[in-house]
């Protein structure tokens, strides 16, 4: 997983540009090239689908069985975040675009862990999203 990884997140920090859902979260995998516009949710969920070799199965797979886990949080700022957890590497998200090796690195960067996303949360939210963008 190590080098699929890291050259997934290579390749999401080079494109990835944080845009606000603004009221509704609207949850995505961004899958166009080219410049990715999303905010803290849609980086976690790409990060993971890239790493996953782009497959939606093994997406999910791995999210079942918490290879990964998205994490609601509060940011250094002191406002509501998402932050992903990698099984063997650590914490990372879009604010700080590396991996971080334990909670306590994320902690004392000012985050403040409130709760996982499990898998049916994020399928619901996903679903959501997909209604919302409709619209």
């Amino acid at each position: 997983m190590s080098s699929t990884f890291n050259q997934a997140q290579i390749d999401l920090n080079g494109r990835f540009k944080y845009t606000s859902d603004g009221k509704l979260d609207s949850w995505q995998i961004l899958k166009s090239e080219g410049i990715l516009k999303g905010d803290c949710e849609d980086y976690s969920l790409t990060l993971i689908w890239l790493s996953e070799g782009k497959s939606t199965m093994r997406f999910w797979l791995a999210l079942l069985t918490f290879k990964y886990l998205i994490w609601y949080c509060k940011s250094p700022s002191g406002v509501g975040h998402a932050c992903l957890w990698v099984r063997g590497r650590g914490w990372t998200d879009n604010i700080q675009r590396k991996v971080l090796k334990d909670y306590k690195a994320m902690n004392g960067k000012g985050y403040k862990l409130v709760f996982p996303y499990v898998v049916p949360i994020v399928l619901l939210k996903m679903l959501i999203g997909k209604v919302l963008r409709a619209f």
